[in-house]
């Protein structure tokens, strides 16, 4: 595990060999206890976008990007290096990768959680992309130099914060609204908070984009036995987040 400033931490994980197949988007679950030291509370085990993924021939590494919101993500604050926990996955759908560029990656504070391997993705497959990401505060933005210099040399970054603190001061969607009515993208992946998610579906609606979301939603148990991560979709009926999702098409969710 390597600690970064609070709120936000990562969790460097070794998992098996197999699991190098791991996409953008996809998930794990992970108690939040270790399996030596046991714990009832908190009982669940928490959902972590895969942050980043290294291979060798023999192991697999992934890292999630966690940040402090409740009793379970602070327990998993207290791990230490060499601790064994459970983790389930991988689970659910990724994103779609696209065959060409340039496309618009948006980020809302921990919502860079999959950004980061899918901006890893697209730099292998050599598809362009302009990374926005944003957040209330300079804090919000967590490895924000490590994101620029994956966009470029074809792209950039930018960045945008409530406070001022870096960036332009405002909301992320204001810049990207400008460049979608240059009509400067192919498709939109995002991942954030849901009223982010909300606004980015309307402007890739008025634009004409295509556009995909990484759901925050919460779940209890990640493969749809609890049926507590039920998303409302246009369709009528409701889909399970962790099995159909927990990537959607903009137009397939009733935001």
């Amino acid at each position: 595990m390597v600690a970064r400033p609070l709120p936000y931490y990562t969790i460097e994980l070794e998992v098996p060999a197999d699991w190098s197949a791991i996409r953008a988007g996809q998930f794990v679950m992970i108690a939040t206890h270790p399996i030596a030291e046991p714990a009832l509370e908190p009982y669940l085990r928490r959902a972590f976008s895969v942050h980043d993924l290294s291979r060798t021939d023999r192991s697999t590494r992934i890292e999630l990007l966690a940040k402090i919101v409740g009793r379970g993500t602070r327990a998993l604050a207290a791990r230490r290096s060499g601790e064994r926990l459970a983790v389930l996955g991988p689970l659910g759908r990724p994103f779609t990768i696209p065959e060409s560029g340039p496309v618009a990656l948006v980020a809302g504070g921990v919502g860079s959680a999959p950004m980061f391997l899918l901006a890893r993705e697209l730099v292998a497959r050599g598809v362009s992309f302009d990374l926005f990401y944003g957040g209330r505060s300079s804090v919000d933005l967590a490895r924000l130099a490590e994101l620029a210099a994956l966009a470029q040399p074809a792209g950039e970054l930018v960045a945008t914060t409530e406070d001022g603190s870096v960036g332009r001061r405002g909301r992320i969607t204001e810049p990207l609204a400008v460049r979608l009515a240059e009509a400067r993208y192919r498709a939109i992946y995002a991942c954030g908070p849901q009223g982010l998610l909300a606004r980015l579906a309307e402007l890739a609606a008025e634009h004409g984009v295509p556009g995909e979301a990484a759901l925050e939603t919460a779940m209890g148990c990640g493969f749809g036995a609890c049926l507590g991560c039920a998303v409302p979709l246009v369709s009528g009926r409701f889909g399970l987040c962790c099995k159909e999702g927990p990537v959607f098409a903009f137009d397939a969710v009733r935001w």
